[in-house]
């Protein structure tokens, strides 16, 4: 089973990607809203659409692939134009829920993150 991490803050996920950068395996990062207590809903519609048909998918994650959850915080910090996973050079985040094959340039946006044959493709790629 792949490994899984979460994180909550930009600077912390890049942190850890620059860890990991040696290890070259595939490594999977989901862009997602932050979840509310305690029904575990997202304030985010269409990630609350994607989120279990991504983990329907986590079966063809290889066993060596690193799949990361990073929560880009509550609607208004999201909608902040000065967010800083909307302003990072690196990142550059559009919408949510955002997949990304990390330094692969393969990204899956909004509605294309609930499609199980694009997950399909892009987790056996």
């Amino acid at each position: 089973m792949a490994k899984q991490s979460v994180f909550y803050s930009l600077s912390d996920l890049k942190a850890y990607l620059a860890s990991i950068e040696s290890l070259k395996r595939s490594t999977f990062i989901l862009f997602t809203g932050n979840k509310d207590q305690p029904n575990e809903q997202s304030w985010c519609p269409d990630c609350n659409v994607a989120d279990p048909v991504i983990k329907k998918c986590f079966q063809y994650l290889s066993d060596d692939a690193e799949f990361i959850t990073c929560f880009v915080g509550d609607r208004p910090t999201w909608k902040n134009p000065q967010n800083d996973f909307r302003t990072d050079k690196e990142i550059q985040l559009k919408c949510i829920p955002t997949l990304i094959k990390w330094k692969k340039n393969k990204v899956l946006k909004e509605d294309q993150c609930a499609d199980e044959a694009l997950l399909q493709m892009l987790f056996e790629d």
